[in-house]
């Protein structure tokens, strides 16, 4: 049964049981005083309330989105054009948005402009309640509701408020809004005094019952789905990762058969060439055209070998498995300061002890993407790479001095390469950061557990 499907039953089953439950108490504690009348219809006048605060709030941050979301943690420009985006936002007679930080600290009042900049966490209406502290809470918690008292600005009188709260995390602001039911108080205080009894009992047994009833819902769904996701997150690591396996196994069959095959071929045939030519020069039975021709298809043999040679390299430095990691990193990067012509400082203090061949593979092609990357984009004058091994660590920084990009890039086409040597560090468990801004260059570093085979 899909995971969906399971959660639905796991929602569907107690709702019904709990909608039976409250059926049966609300039919016999209400017979007498229509207490199952008035509390319909207050529950839903509430329910209309806090659907239109959500679609209110939701218009709001829809407002603020494309300031918010590709702005930075610290951007103190965007935090402006946030606030005065809210300030100025208005609905109906008294609607209106607020915002307050994590402290408790106003941001945005447009109806008290005097409350902004004061920090209000321990701010109590009349009865007592400290609204700040529970808006903060709420919207921490995932967005909700808080019922309390506030002036009402269109009578300048203290009414109850129900205001919705939800949690912008990335600058720790807390933003709502509220609406005033006094008019909801009005229609049912004359009704509410005759039944208050039936109504505190039927209060505390649909809380328990709903309570209990949430908390089931909310433990089994969580552990379904954590058990779900392991299981399908474990196969997808597993399978992805046997994925590279091979395809480093292929490439490095592929690479010993061009060199050990093809090239080989053609280096025999240069040698046989280059006999002929000899043998033709010294005889002197041929003519300089025949010459020249023999000339070229040497140069077209040697020419030949070299991209094979190249090739090879590629898909699997020989030397990574003949001569080890350190080997091979050092001539990729004399490779690559020969071929761009820039200037390249490295540092690379791997010790005596080899490294387990998944880790060793997984930092060269790390090292040899970011090279490529260098090359293809940053424009760069220098480039310093580090590889040093740290307790039972290692660490590989590639750093460049080139023009940068916007880390929001990553998830586009353009990071494919990006997200290739992430992917690769994840499946060793180990950690991948990327930091670069615009004209300020670029830095990868790579954190990976080692598995140590054996001393040297």
């Amino acid at each position: 049964m899909p995971l969906k499907a399971k959660l639905f039953l796991l929602t569907l089953i107690p709702l019904l049981c709990v909608t039976a439950s409250i059926s049966w108490i609300f039919v016999h504690q209400t017979k007498a005083l229509g207490e199952k009348e008035i509390n319909t219809f207050r529950a839903t006048l509430v329910e209309s309330r806090e659907r239109a605060l959500k679609d209110n709030l939701q218009l709001a941050l829809a407002a603020i989105s494309h300031v918010y979301h590709p702005a930075a943690k610290n951007d103190a420009d965007a935090k402006s054009r946030v606030k005065t985006i809210l300030s100025n936002l208005r609905y109906g007679h008294d609607g209106y948005f607020f915002v307050y930080d994590k402290s408790g600290t106003n941001l945005v009042h447009p109806i008290q402009p005097d409350l902004i900049g004061k920090n209000l966490i321990k701010l109590q209406d009349a009865d007592g309640d400290y609204l700040i502290e529970a808006l903060l809470f709420e919207a921490q918690t995932g967005g909700g509701f808080h019922l309390y008292l506030w002036n009402k600005p269109s009578n300048n009188q203290l009414e109850r408020k129900l205001s919705y709260a939800v949690w912008l995390d990335k600058w720790q602001w807390m933003v709502g809004t509220g609406l005033y039911i006094d008019d909801i108080e009005q229609e049912v205080m004359g009704l509410t005094e005759t039944i208050n009894q039936n109504i505190e009992a039927t209060f505390f047994s649909v809380v328990a019952l709903l309570s209990v009833t949430v908390a089931v819902i909310i433990v089994l769904t969580l552990a379904i789905n954590f058990h779900e996701y392991k299981l399908a997150d474990k196969s997808l690591k597993d399978l992805v990762n046997r994925t590279v396996l091979f395809q480093e196994d292929e490439k490095k069959h592929l690479a010993r058969e061009l060199h050990d095959g093809i090239n080989q071929l053609l280096v025999s045939s240069k040698c046989h060439l280059d006999i002929l030519s000899h043998s033709v020069i010294t005889e002197g039975c041929i003519n300089s055209k025949t010459l020249s021709m023999i000339s070229k298809a040497e140069h077209s043999l040697q020419t030949a070998i070299l991209e094979v040679r190249r090739i090879s390299h590629n898909l699997r430095p020989s030397a990574l498995d003949d001569l080890g990691l350190e080997f091979a990193i050092n001539s990729l990067l004399s490779d690559f300061s020969e071929h761009t012509q820039l200037q390249l400082n490295k540092t690379i203090l791997l010790g005596d002890q080899r490294l387990d061949n998944e880790i060793n593979i997984t930092l060269y092609r790390v090292v040899q993407e970011a090279l490529m990357n260098i090359e293809k984009h940053a424009m760069a004058s220098q480039v310093d790479v580090r590889l040093q091994h740290i307790a039972n660590l290692i660490q590989l920084i590639v750093r460049d001095d080139g023009v940068g990009f916007p880390l929001s890039q990553i998830g586009s086409k353009s990071g494919i390469g990006l997200r290739n040597m992430r992917e690769r560090v994840d499946f060793l468990g180990g950690e991948f950061e990327i930091n670069s801004e615009k004209n300020g260059g670029t830095e990868i570093t790579v954190l990976l557990k080692t598995n140590i085979i054996r001393k040297i």
